[in-house]
């Protein structure tokens, strides 16, 4: 394993370096320089010499999910997942909420480590869905991987929404443990662990998971929510990209966004307006935040360590969409996760809250 300080490490652009440009991704953000790093990476300032540089992410991390074009999931592969893949870069640092990277990640031969939500620092990452948000790494060897999230974890003051430990130690078990296969995904996943395709300290059981055809729709609801509102503030008068020949103030308003949002991200704003608005808020935003609760709540960990699904839908219709419940529970519940290759295919494990280190174990007694 290469060391940390002799390690190439790229930056998706909606990670904040001094000095350097951040747009995350949007045109809206032309032309804007970091006035400060993010906390991330500052704790690896004088760690790592090898920056590669900026990679673009999608527009506020929105994939190209909400629209209805011909090619709606059929996105090019990420500069930060092509980065790693290429040997470019030993890591990259990015921030997935919907899914692309975990899924090009496992897909290209490199791992996806999303660590727990509140264990590291959101300050100097350009918010898309707040409650979400959360720097992931992508690597090729997954020893290095948790080495280097051990650098940027722990507690920061400038993030209101951290557990409170300083450091984590991501340390292996030797406990034999039970990886839980839930019933709508066995048919993707069956064949890698089927007779005699576990070693003898992992077992597989089937698993219930709770409100799972409800994933897809509250992750939408509550993601199109937090995006509207954190993408209310680019409008012009500040920073970033600033339309011309506009006719007084709403005239800069509308036509600096027509202009800079995309697609995607104006219909997110769009659909995140509406389930909040008076009439709506109740049957949509609030009901979502009850269910998003329910699901929490119903993963008791209980009778097995972790949760095992497939990066890909088994379906005809193949868009990020229909992926979707797959990557919603990681963020939804806030729970650690690392996607990567298996036996030719591309699975995701996830564990309990801090239970990165089961995550390890597994990968290891895998030999993946």
């Amino acid at each position: 394993m290469k060391g940390l300080a002799a390690s190439v490490i790229a930056f998706d652009d909606d990670i904040m370096r001094k000095g350097v440009p951040a747009a995350a991704g949007s045109d809206i953000l032309k032309g804007f320089i970091s006035p400060f790093s993010a906390t991330a990476v500052d704790r690896l300032s004088g760690k790592v010499k090898n920056i590669v540089g900026n990679t673009k992410s999608d527009a506020f991390g929105i994939p190209d999910l909400f629209g209805d074009s011909e090619n709606l999931g059929n996105n090019p592969l990420s500069p930060a997942v092509k980065s790693v893949a290429g040997g470019e870069a030993d890591f990259a640092l990015t921030n997935d909420i919907f899914g692309a990277y975990r899924k090009q990640a496992a897909e290209n031969g490199c791992y996806y480590i999303r660590p727990t939500y509140g264990t590291v620092s959101r300050y100097g990452l350009i918010p898309s869905v707040s409650s979400m948000d959360q720097i992931g790494i992508i690597c090729g060897d997954i020893n290095g991987g948790f080495d280097l999230l051990s650098h940027i974890a722990g507690n920061d003051k400038n993030d209101g929404a951290m557990f409170p430990e300083e450091a984590y130690a991501y340390k292996k078990t030797d406990k034999n443990l039970t990886i839980g296969i839930p019933c709508p995904v066995k048919n993707s996943v069956g064949a890698l662990f089927g007779s005699g395709g576990l070693p003898v300290n992992l077992r597989a059981v089937d698993i219930e998971l709770k409100y799972f055809e409800h994933y897809a729709q509250v992750m939408y609801i509550l993601c199109c929510a937090e995006i509207s509102n954190n993408i209310n503030r680019y409008d012009g008068i500040k920073y970033g990209f600033r339309a011309s020949g506009y006719d007084g103030l709403n005239g800069l308003y509308k036509n600096t966004r027509s202009e800079g949002f995309n697609r995607d991200t104006k219909l997110a704003a769009v659909m995140g307006c509406y389930v909040l608005s008076q009439g709506q808020y109740e049957k949509y935003y609030e009901k979502a935040l009850k269910l998003r609760g329910l699901i929490k709540k119903s993963l008791g960990f209980s009778g097995y360590d972790l949760i095992l699904l497939p990066c890909s839908a088994e379906t005809r219709n193949k868009n990020v969409y229909n992926d979707l419940p797959l990557y919603s529970l990681a963020p939804l519940a806030g729970l650690p996760s690392v996607s990567f290759s298996y036996k030719g295919g591309s699975i995701q494990l996830i564990a309990d809250v801090k239970g990165e280190g089961l995550l390890l174990s597994a990968l290891e007694a895998l030999g993946a």
